[in-house]
């Protein structure tokens, strides 16, 4: 119970006092540590006897495989970050209509910000459009207990449960470790043959969808009574907040004298404060039962207007005509992650005239704008590239696209060599799209091993299948580094360190259609040179291994 330090390893007991039978997903801040906190309580051999734990090629993989476990009848917790649910979303939309007996649940971590991640996307748009039951805890201390719920929620529904949590919800510390949550009954594996109901086919696709929206309904009034959602209520109307999950947490925690606040400032706030877990499907009549009582409302949540358009449609509906602020309105910033100088200043203009105490004007800086190591192999890759590409008529005479991991540092000075970067495994296609635009440079295409692995060797097979002129440059060091150095198919071992059969990168690209493969070791400059020198003599598309293993990792 020592170990119950931050959100993280809040979330892994839970998940573990939950009987959880399988813990998968792909490396990706925010969600990453709580993987490799159930890897750590496992190896220690404090809690997780029997759990399988390991990392997936990627999410949409991850989540099948989940959802496997979930039709054999135990319970699977299935961890990405926001991008990832992109991955898996094809296989939520189905998934959905069709849940297995054993409860399934997605842990999605959000990045309000951007700080470690290509975008600031909301998840919560997402697991409504897939009309499954979202989560988000309001405190920090209610993570292990929400995470039973939402396998309890899962298996009586039979449906797949989001829980969705903010970067600093995963970090926030724990004053005191919680109370050990009941644990679940234990399932034992047992397939129930239904294949009416498993095989979703065209023809039971609006059944199930009705089946579905009726379940959602039930969903909405056990939300009613949810103990995850808590009101602090204030004597009287006046106005009122709802804050929306973590950021509730984040109220708490500025000490600006808000109910229910860890640290109450000598003046305390005339505000009421509705926090919302349950935030789809959203419990309605909680909430107008707040709203009737309040004149203004402000909605705080991060990082989409979610919660707030849906508060001004309900409270239409039901004839309300009280003011309803957040986001959309202007009252918080339209994007970034709400930190203490946004959230203040927001208070301070919905209830001016207060004494609102100052707070940290402290600001991050985003870790992308680190450097590579010092022993990066990507290094002398980099200063090979730019040798071949200066006796090749210079920088200007090439496109080069890269995609997320530890190459984005090497748009920093002094390389800064990427033309166009965007999203996991998308630089080979990109270099593709490029080469068929008939652009006069030459493309080169920089890839992670395990970018390459998650869904990067599409666009390399259709690259090889087009016969286009494009060097792909992959760095494998065998390792995801970029998110703490978690394994990879390729690296030839699991997240327990046990040795595994590795992927055969060069095997692998060359069966994609590459010609010549060459693997070299980046230390060797002039092997490394001489193979890049050949690539793009080739006039089709030839590729570069180079292989060498990340030294910090």
């Amino acid at each position: 119970m020592t170990l119950r330090q931050n959100g993280s390893q809040a979330l892994a007991w839970g998940a573990f006092e939950a009987g959880v039978s399988l813990v998968t997903g792909y490396p990706g801040s925010p969600s990453t540590e709580v993987v490799e906190a159930m890897a750590a309580l496992q190896a220690q051999g404090v809690a997780g006897d029997g759990a399988q734990i390991d990392w997936a090629s990627n999410e949409k993989s991850a989540f099948d495989t989940a959802l496997g476990v979930s039709l054999a009848g135990q319970r699977a917790l299935v961890c990405m970050k926001n991008v990832g649910l992109n991955v898996a979303l094809d296989s939520l939309m189905v998934a959905n209509l069709a849940g297995g007996p054993g409860g399934l649940v997605v842990l999605v971590g959000d990045d309000p910000g951007g700080w470690g991640s290509q975008n600031e996307e909301d998840s919560r748009p997402l697991a409504a459009a897939a009309e499954v039951p979202l989560l988000e805890p309001v405190r920090v201390e209610d993570l292990a207990p929400a995470m039973g719920q939402a396998f309890l929620l899962s298996e009586q529904f039979q449906v797949p449960v989001v829980v969705r949590l903010t970067l600093s919800m995963f970090q926030a510390t724990l004053e005191n470790a919680p109370r050990p949550s009941p644990p679940l009954p234990p399932r034992p594996p047992a397939f129930d043959r239904q294949p009416e109901r498993w095989n979703v086919l065209p023809i039971r696709v609006v059944a199930l969808h009705r089946e579905l929206q009726a379940s959602l309904e039930k969903v909405r009034t056990v939300f009613e009574a949810s103990p995850l959602n808590r009101l602090d209520q204030v004597a009287g109307g006046g106005k009122g907040i709802v804050a929306a999950g973590g950021t509730y947490q984040k109220l708490r925690e500025l000490g600006l004298g808000i109910p229910g606040a860890t640290e109450p400032a000598p003046d305390q706030s005339p505000l009421s404060v509705l926090a919302l877990a349950t935030l789809h499907p959203l419990p309605e009549e909680r909430l107008l039962s707040f709203l009737r009582e309040r004149d203004e409302i402000l909605v705080v949540e991060e990082t989409a207007p979610f919660l707030e358009v849906q508060i001004q449609a309900l409270a239409q509906r039901a004839g309300l005509s009280l003011p309803i602020l957040g986001r959309a309105s202007g009252h918080l910033p339209r994007a970034g992650e709400l930190q203490a100088p946004e959230l203040r200043a927001a208070l301070a203009s919905f209830l001016p005239g207060h004494p609102w105490p100052p707070v940290d004007e402290g600001k991050r800086t985003m870790p992308s704008r680190q450097p590579l190591c010092d022993d990066c192999p990507y290094t002398p890759l980099l200063r090979a590239l730019t040798a071949v590409m200066e006796r090749h008529g210079g920088r200007e005479a090439f496109l080069v696209t890269g995609e997320t991991g530890c190459m984005v540092r090497a748009q920093l000075p002094p390389w800064q060599i990427l033309d166009a970067k965007y999203g996991m495994g998308g630089s080979i296609a990109l270099a593709a799209g490029l080469v068929r635009s008939g652009l006069p440079q030459k493309v080169v295409a920089l890839a992670g091993d395990s970018a390459l692995l998650h869904s990067g060797l599409a666009g390399l097979v259709d690259a090889a299948q087009a016969g286009l002129p494009l060097l792909v440059v992959v760095l494998d060091n065998g390792t995801t580094a970029l998110s703490g150095g978690q394994p990879h198919p390729a690296s030839g071992r699991d997240i327990q360190g046990r040795l595994r059969p590795p992927v055969d990168l060069a095997a692998l690209v060359a069966a994609a259609g590459a010609r010549p493969v060459h693997v070299v070791d980046p230390e060797d400059g002039e092997a490394t040179e001489a193979a890049l020198e050949a690539g793009l003599a080739a006039g089709g598309l030839a590729a570069v291994i180079s292989r060498r293993r990340c030294p910090r990792w």
